[in-house]
């Protein structure tokens, strides 16, 4: 039976201050339990937004010190399965989202998982989709970033790649990197766009790997062949532009070819996709098949 990191020590930022709650070793499959991004506020489509204890958003279970993990390494963080709690919840708001300016009145959606799908109603059940949306390690000294936030350090990319099967890569910033994640989904599209996606506490089995003298265009997330590079802005514009020097960057560094050869061939078989607009920043990445290189 692998490690159990339960979910009664939460924190709401990342920063080098927040003390561990557990410790594990490189190699080691353990499981993180977690709240969904409302605590587990939402019990029935009766409860509203306005209601909510906004102090207890986004909270990501940990962080977990990992032996070993030193300033400067680059901490290798497998996603092996994730176990959802239903029913899912979503809401809808006034003033939240790309939509909020059009939608005039808040909506609490309660959607069970059943039979591997996420029911919406009985006219509609979509395939489930697990995926974690904060995970992350302690960024610079002095820094406090909200776990809503996204950057660098990981925090809530809302990268639907991030599901079972998937690698994801930080650079540790402290000893013991202080890994956490929380904000886990049965199902979410591109974008977010009204703020959050089918909401679903659960259980999170990883295994990491600390690599060490390795230099990477983090955060960097590999699954079924694909490598994306994922980068957090103020506007979209200039999350699109980070994440595809980033992965420019990398093709020149571990492919050989001049910066002009990756820009021609990422046009050919590269994506710039959007993972969420509705975080304090935007995050996108840009996505390529390793397999054709």
């Amino acid at each position: 039976m692998s490690k159990m990191i339960d979910r009664d020590r939460v924190i709401y930022s990342f920063n080098q201050g927040n003390d561990s709650v557990a410790s594990v070793r490189p190699g080691e499959i353990f499981t993180i339990n977690t709240y969904d991004c409302f605590s587990g506020q939402l019990k029935s489509e009766d409860d509203g937004i306005a209601e909510m204890n906004w102090n207890h958003i986004n909270p990501a279970t940990g962080p977990v010190y990992i032996e070993g993990a030193k300033k400067g390494d680059i901490l290798k963080v497998e996603i092996i399965d994730i176990e959802l709690e239903s029913p899912a919840v979503m809401i809808a708001a006034p003033g939240e989202g790309v939509l909020g300016h059009l939608i005039e009145e808040s909506v609490t959606k309660i959607l069970p998982i059943e039979d591997n799908q996420v029911i919406f109603s009985d006219k509609y059940k979509f395939e489930l989709k697990p995926m974690v949306g904060v995970i992350g390690v302690a960024p610079e000294k002095g820094l406090d970033i909200s776990t809503g936030t996204p950057g660098e350090h990981g925090g809530n990319m809302d990268c639907k790649l991030l599901g079972p099967g998937a690698s994801v890569y930080f650079k540790v910033q402290t000893d013991g990197a202080l890994l956490a994640a929380g904000d886990m989904h049965a199902l979410m599209g591109d974008g977010e766009i009204v703020v959050c996606a089918a909401e679903a506490g659960g259980k999170l089995k990883l295994r990491l790997e600390v690599l060490k003298d390795k230099d990477m265009p983090v955060p960097f997330i590999e699954k079924e062949g694909l490598i994306s590079t994922v980068a957090s802005a103020k506007t979209l514009d200039e999350a699109v532009e980070m994440a595809t020097e980033k992965m420019a960057n990398y093709l020149v560094s571990n492919y050989g070819f001049d910066l002009t050869e990756a820009g021609l061939i990422m046009s050919l078989i590269g994506d710039a996709q959007i993972c969420q607009v509705v975080d304090p920043l935007k995050t996108a990445r840009f996505t390529i098949d390793q397999n054709k290189l």
